[in-house]
């Protein structure tokens, strides 16, 4: 049985669902959708998606670009797409993001849903409405909040999923728990290896909770700003991070993470046993916690980040496991404490 979410804005209903084999759900859909779908996806599961008419999305973060969505327009106007069609966006996040985009400039606005095939894709990138390309490197610089009208967190697709790939979305499982819930935290704790072997039971309430705690904020803040900003907890550094050293997206928000959570202590709100805490549950996870970052090169992708007003960026920080708070720190004063923590 399907764990069910709703996540309600003045705008908008989405109905996120959680469990297995629902991308046979597919089939009594009205209308029969358009999928865009990444290419990756297609060719692992292919079976449960090659009798619809499809758009592929090549996969990788090189390929979240403004021509990717150039070209799904063109093949959106060949299949015939109209404003009475239904898009349907599978794979990770970047498809998602991509697909989402599309569907919400394509003829000004054109209804869709997901299909998230990847933990970070089900636990944050597929939830919440943010849809959006890079540009010229920089994190989801040219985007729009819509939201979807169904978000169908597929459990089965996962089996397939890389390892690396896999672990990389727990980090954002953990940002949860980092910034709403202390509980959480010790459920990750006690149940980490159980969560890395996919057991079914312990995935299934993970991504239940985490999609609870996004749709929660989500209601709150749907256009960030104020309280949504919590979840770029790690986000603000971990994407500097991306960007300089080309690692994936879920390992760079662990490394933003940790020095997010060791600025907090250096600026004393977070008491050292709460970075141990982090630190740990990060590593146990099998993600990094450490590297050797050049301090002067992620301050300039800092700079350039989509969060900075002005002279200023609102940067997360945690005063104790499970809360977290937004403070305003001068980009200057940014810069000196990325020299000394790095």
């Amino acid at each position: 049985m399907a764990q069910r979410i709703k996540l309600t804005t003045p705008q908008a209903e989405t109905e996120i669902s959680v469990g297995e084999n629902l991308s046979a759900g597919l089939r009594h859909l009205e209308p029969l959708p358009v999928l865009l779908v990444d290419e990756r996806v297609m060719l692992l599961h292919g079976k449960l998606f090659d009798t619809f008419p499809a758009v592929l999305i090549p996969s990788g973060e090189q390929h979240k670009t403004l021509q990717t969505v150039e070209r799904i327009y063109r093949e959106l106007v060949r299949l015939e797409v109209d404003r009475s069609s239904l898009l349907v966006g599978i794979g990770g996040g970047v498809a998602t993001d991509v697909a989402g985009f599309a569907a919400s400039t394509y003829m000004r606005g054109v209804r869709f849903g997901f299909i998230a095939s990847t933990l970070l894709g089900q636990v944050d990138a597929s939830i919440g409405g943010k849809n959006g390309v890079d540009l010229d490197g920089y994190k989801n610089m040219v985007g729009v909040i819509r939201q979807p009208a169904f978000v169908w967190c597929d459990l089965s697709l996962l089996t397939t999923l890389a390892r690396r790939e896999y672990v990389t979305g727990i980090a954002e499982v953990i940002k949860y728990g980092a910034i709403r819930s202390r509980e959480f935290l010790g459920y990750l704790e006690d149940r980490i290896e159980n969560l890395l072997t996919l057991d079914n039971q312990v995935l299934t309430e993970v991504v239940t909770r985490s999609v609870s705690v996004k749709v929660d904020i989500v209601q709150q803040d749907e256009f960030e700003s104020g309280t949504r900003r919590l979840l770029n907890f790690g986000h603000t550094l971990g994407h500097a991070v991306e960007r300089e050293y080309g690692v994936l997206h879920g390992e760079a928000v662990a490394l933003g993470m940790v020095l997010a959570a060791r600025l907090s202590h250096a600026l004393g709100f977070l008491p050292a046993d709460g970075v141990s805490l982090l630190e740990s549950l990060i590593a146990r996870s099998g993600l990094p916690v450490d590297r050797k970052i050049d301090p002067g090169q992620i301050y300039e992708h800092i700079r350039k980040d989509k969060k900075k007003s002005g002279d200023i960026i609102h940067f997360v920080l945690l005063d104790r496991p499970g809360n977290a708070f937004i403070r305003e720190i001068p980009l200057d004063e940014l810069k000196q404490m990325l020299h000394d923590l790095c």
